[in-house]
């Protein structure tokens, strides 16, 4: 189980290699090519972090190519995971909105477009919180 979590041993590429060259296809907008290597990440039991955004952006891809439902489950994979992303959820929640509004599902697109603002609010309240802290550590600093 190490050598998959870490790549190495089989000559193969990490799994977080594999992520950047993913977001390439993606940015790309070559989707399927993108899909295919995020299912080649989720195969090698990568770390956690590097799962999370993998499902996150599998969903992005399956949703640039309209097929929603996949989408949807990639999408709530990286929210079961969101402590381990940078935004903790933040763009999952964006996405899934923009998809139920997509599928006319207004009542679930509104529930995750409100979670995704109740979770930037929070940024910027612990953001705000850590400027007071350091200004009053640092008041004094010459």
């Amino acid at each position: 189980m190490a050598e998959e979590r870490s790549g190495r041993g089989d000559g193969k590429k990490t799994a977080e290699e594999l992520l950047s060259l993913a977001e390439e296809r993606l940015n790309e907008g070559r989707f399927e090519d993108a899909i295919k290597i995020y299912k080649v990440i989720v195969k090698k039991d990568p770390l956690h972090p590097t799962l999370a955004k993998a499902c996150n952006d599998c969903g992005v891809a399956y949703a640039s190519v309209k097929q929603y439902d996949m989408a949807i489950g990639f999408f709530n994979t990286a929210l079961n995971l969101s402590k381990y992303l940078m935004d903790e959820g933040m763009s999952a929640c964006y996405n899934l909105a923009q998809i139920y509004k997509t599928m006319g599902d207004d009542e679930n697109a509104d529930v995750y477009f409100n979670r995704a603002v109740a979770i930037k609010e929070e940024h910027k309240r612990r953001d705000e919180e850590a400027k007071r802290t350091l200004n009053q550590e640092t008041a004094d600093w010459v």
